[in-house]
């Protein structure tokens, strides 16, 4: 009985050690994969910390998404992008952090400090009072 043991036991441990092995073969095999957070579908570039995003939606409310290109420095193009991304409305801008601001600057490759300078903030919570 104790030898049927001792054998159960040695097989673990070599099935344990090859397992190992195998970990450590695939391991590096896709060492060189990139990683969510370092690669966007833009061209590669890096996006920042995904905890930084800022809150999106799906779509817009039913009654329709807000016209950014009163926000000064959201052209048609930047406004398209901004909303690919899900942002529609200016209770989104006007919500956003200075890590929010900066993500969305790496992700969408404008000047550093481009929102901040622009006041894209400031403009979007006049727009969120009046509308």
């Amino acid at each position: 009985m104790i030898e049927i043991a001792s054998q159960i036991v040695l097989c673990l441990v070599i099935a344990a050690f090859i397992g190992f092995l195998i970990g450590i073969v695939i391991g590096k095999a896709f060492s060189g994969a990139r990683t969510y957070n370092s690669v966007t579908a833009h061209g590669g570039a890096a996006a920042g910390n995904i905890y930084n995003k800022p809150l999106i939606r799906s779509a817009p409310r039913p009654i329709g998404k807000d016209d950014l290109q009163k926000i000064e420095g959201i052209d048609a193009a930047l406004e398209d992008r901004l909303n690919e991304l899900g942002i529609y409305h200016f209770d989104q801008i006007a919500k956003w952090s200075a890590k929010n601001c900066h993500w969305i600057e790496e992700y969408l490759t404008l000047e550093d400090s481009q929102i901040k300078e622009a006041n894209w903030i400031g403009q979007a919570k006049e727009f969120r009072t009046i509308v």
